[in-house]
């Protein structure tokens, strides 16, 4: 979009995609998910290997899973490094290989590991002692933070701004946090509503974390005391039979928290849409509107 070599953002492209995948391992052990993508979790299928190599038993696979997910992890980390300073051979400056590198470390390691901390505390909370501005918070932090980086990282290497002072750098980071804020309360939503056959992952399993979402937040502060106290009764089953969910979908429509969420994702378009507006008209532009556009209204 801003005239810069496709070739030489490649190798940092990399690093950005090494580096949240490493945070999608750790985030799947924290979480204790099954399924990511349609898939098993990293630590699942590793305790699976386990299991079949090594005859371990239950306890033993799941202790193997874990270990291995976390190296896994660590080891993704260095890699995304290594990928950054592999720019350098295809057309980034030496100073701005830097640069990203000190960002990813200094910001991105930092202010992402803080959100997925924040989210931790969160569903240890009293969710009526939990204001909707701290979610956004989580949300800028655990998911907006490393969008951010992406997009500003591009800018820098098309206009070879190692500081990172440009206009457009600073438009891109603003466009990329609205993106990322409404794409993880699109994810709230479809934890929920969705089709689990298309989200990838059991559809109800944030209920059974006693996750914090802004849906939650907003159905308990709308809705009646009868109605709240059911609500926060449904929280922490180990599963939902249809039933169940429906009730929780009923409750959370009925209280407004579904109108409330689908609202701030538009205020959010629209902000990310504004922002865009201010960058060169060109077929890249047009990506970025089809991106925002799907995350809107994606189904996975």
């Amino acid at each position: 979009m801003l005239g810069g070599s496709l070739e030489s953002a490649l190798y940092p492209a990399c690093a950005a995609e090494v580096f949240h995948n490493w945070t999608l391992v750790h985030d799947d052990i924290i979480d204790d998910d099954d399924f990511r993508r349609g898939v098993k979790t990293c630590h699942r299928s590793l305790g699976g290997y386990g299991r079949e190599n090594y005859g371990l038993d239950d306890s033993g696979a799941a202790a193997f899973g874990l270990n291995f997910a976390l190296l896994a992890g660590d080891l993704q980390q260095g890699w995304a490094n290594s990928l950054l300073l592999e720019s350098v051979r295809h057309g980034v400056s030496a100073e701005l290989a830097l640069s990203l590198m000190d960002r990813l470390q200094n910001y991105v390691n930092r202010e992402l590991i803080t959100g997925e901390a924040l989210d931790v505390e969160l569903s240890l909370r009293n969710p009526l002692t939990v204001c909707p501005a701290e979610v956004e918070r989580m949300f800028e932090l655990k998911t907006g933070v490393l969008l951010r980086y992406c997009a500003e990282s591009g800018a820098m290497i098309a206009l070879n701004d190692a500081a990172g002072a440009s206009r457009e750098v600073n438009t891109l980071g603003r466009l990329a946090m609205s993106v990322a804020v409404a794409f993880q309360m699109r994810d709230d939503y479809l934890g929920i509503f969705g089709d689990e056959a298309k989200f990838g992952k059991p559809v109800g399993s944030d209920l059974s974390e006693g996750k914090i979402t802004l849906l939650l937040l907003k159905s308990l502060e709308n809705l009646p005391e009868s109605g709240r106290s059911e609500l926060l009764g449904s929280l922490g089953h180990s599963s939902y039979n249809m039933d169940e969910l429906n009730r929780v979908r009923e409750l959370m429509v009925d209280s407004g928290a579904v109108d409330f969420v689908q609202k701030r994702e538009e205020e959010l378009s629209a902000a990310a849409l504004a922002w865009l507006g201010e960058l060169p008209e060109n077929e890249y532009n047009q990506y970025w509107r089809e991106l925002i556009n799907y995350l809107l209204h994606r189904e996975k």
